[in-house]
């Protein structure tokens, strides 16, 4: 994130490590409340959710014609940062599990009413941290749709989430 080569994605970069620690925090508490699977592995997937997208803004650094367009970038990586992210997880040897909670995190589904599996702490944590919209800078309704059900079905954890964003950040800065 800190490369030269990288300053001209700073604002994806930084905005994406944030969505990403949030969706971590937002999978860990939520898999501690709701379901019996291990908080820290439900961190682990909701941390990773989104390598797919680092390693393209990485790639993509080092091209200068993709470097002059950011716009451009941002489009590919929407449309292929889950099928390279979850082939980067398999090529790490991450567990199975959490590398199938990983598929289609981004694409809309019905919210299961009883969260059992990590796939479905991952969807819910990213739905929690906004999704990919405040990096794409498009306008939408937070409160609308699928994304508003959720944000009210969760809205008594959402400042136990955003604490445990920023106690993330402030370690991991």
């Amino acid at each position: 994130m800190r490369s030269k080569e990288m300053a001209v994605f700073s604002d994806i970069t930084l905005a994406l490590w944030k969505h990403s620690l949030k969706t971590a925090a937002a999978a860990r508490i939520l898999a501690r409340l709701y379901t019996r699977i291990n908080p820290e592995e439900a961190l682990l997937a909701g941390l990773v959710h989104d390598l797919g997208a680092f390693y393209m803004l990485y790639r993509a650094a080092q091209y200068s014609e993709l470097r002059i367009r950011p716009d451009t970038v941002k489009f590919l990586i929407m449309q292929w940062h889950e099928s390279i992210g979850v082939t980067l997880l398999s090529a790490l040897g991450m567990p199975e599990e959490i590398v199938i909670a990983t598929i289609d995190h981004d694409q809309p589904r019905a919210v299961p009413e009883t969260v059992r599996r990590l796939a479905d702490l991952v969807y819910i944590g990213n739905i929690l941290a906004g999704t990919h919209f405040e990096w794409l800078h498009q306008d939408f309704d937070p409160d609308a749709g699928e994304i508003g059900e959720v944000t009210k079905r969760f809205a008594d954890i959402l400042p136990e989430i955003a604490a445990d964003t920023k106690e993330m950040q402030a370690v991991l800065a």
